[in-house]
């Protein structure tokens, strides 16, 4: 197709089929020709596509969200590493199912909203905020123009040992 514009998400999925960030930062930074073909094996991506914006030089988003997904699942291949994302019109169940697959939340769109580029109203970003308890064990030196640190490693206590759960960077601003 000519002029074809769509919306999406990059994602490398975990052994549990949950998108991982860390997974595709990884890959993100291979640079070798045999590096990124051994991990397109290893770790594939995926585009999951979930709005249309213009096909064959027609500007689709004036149209409804419901119009443009229409059109959307029509143009995609039904296997491969594009796969088309579907509507849900209980979003209280899909939130639920998030929590419940330890997932990081839902976006909320209106089904009749034309699409606006940005953040706007009719977009909302539902996240499923988990919390825990964790000993911060270590931290990494802070990079560019970030002062402080980089992030702060992390364990909890799993079966009465300290176990290393990751890092955490973001969200602390230079006086914190």
């Amino acid at each position: 197709y000519e002029g074809l514009v769509m919306d999406g998400e990059l994602v490398i999925l975990d052994e549990a089929g949950r998108p991982s960030f860390q997974r595709l930062q990884n890959r993100a930074r291979l640079s070798g020709a045999h590096e990124i073909r051994r991990a397109a094996v290893e770790s594939p991506a995926t585009l999951y596509l979930f709005d249309l914006l213009a096909v064959e030089g027609f500007d689709v988003r004036p149209l409804p969200l419901l119009a443009r997904k229409q059109q959307l699942e029509k143009l995609l291949p039904q296997a491969g590493p594009l796969k088309y994302c579907g509507h849900f019109d209980d979003g209280v169940a899909l939130y639920a199912q998030a929590e419940r697959l330890g997932l990081e939340g839902v976006m909320a769109k209106k089904a009749d909203a034309p699409y606006r580029a940005g953040r706007t109203a009719n977009w909302l970003k539902i996240r499923a905020d988990r919390v825990d308890d964790f000993v911060v064990v270590g931290y990494t030196a802070p990079q560019g123009s970030r002062g402080g640190f980089g992030a702060l490693h992390l364990a909890s206590f799993v079966d009465g040992a300290l176990t290393y759960a990751g890092r955490a960077g973001s969200g602390f601003t230079a006086a914190q």
